[in-house]
C-alpha cells in the first residue's frame, strides 16, 4: 500500500515539475527588441542579459499568441514552434522564414536566422 502512494506521489511530483519547466519554455507574450548581431549566430545571453536597447535598428515588440498567430512591428502572420525550431509566415510574404531558437526562457529570447549571412536578435519578456 505505502508503495503505491509513494509512486503515485512521484507520478504527481514529476507531472508538476515536467509542467513547470515546459511553462518557462513558452514563447508566448510580448517580446521588446533589444539588439541584432548581424553575420553572427549567438547562443549564450549571459553577457547580454543587462543590455538595454541602443539599437541603430530602434525598437519594436514581437508578440506570440496562442492562436499561433503573432506581430511583429506592424506586419503580422503565423508562426508554428518545434522544439528549438521557429517557422514565421508573414501574410505578405510567400515564403517562410526558419529561426533557430538558441535560447528561450521566460524572460529573455535569442532566435537566429538559419542562412547563408547568419543573424541573431536578442529580445526581452515584457512584463504584464
Amino acid at each position: 500500500m505505502f508503495k503505491m502512494k509513494f509512486f503515485k506521489l512521484s507520478l504527481i511530483v514529476i507531472a508538476v515539475l515536467f509542467l513547470s519547466s515546459c511553462k518557462s519554455r513558452n514563447i508566448l507574450g510580448s517580446w521588446e527588441f533589444i539588439e541584432v548581431y548581424e553575420g553572427i549566430v549567438i547562443n549564450n545571453i549571459d553577457a547580454l542579459k543587462t543590455k538595454e536597447n541602443n539599437s541603430e535598428k530602434g525598437m519594436g515588440i514581437l508578440v506570440f499568441n496562442d492562436n499561433q498567430t503573432f506581430t511583429s512591428m506592424d506586419l503580422k502572420g503565423n508562426y508554428q514552434k518545434t522544439k528549438n525550431l521557429l517557422k514565421l509566415k508573414y501574410t505578405i510574404d510567400k515564403d517562410t522564414v526558419l529561426m533557430k531558437i538558441s535560447y528561450l526562457d521566460k524572460n529573455y529570447l535569442l532566435i537566429s536566422s538559419i542562412s547563408e549571412r547568419p543573424t541573431s536578435w536578442f529580445y526581452r519578456k515584457i512584463k504584464n
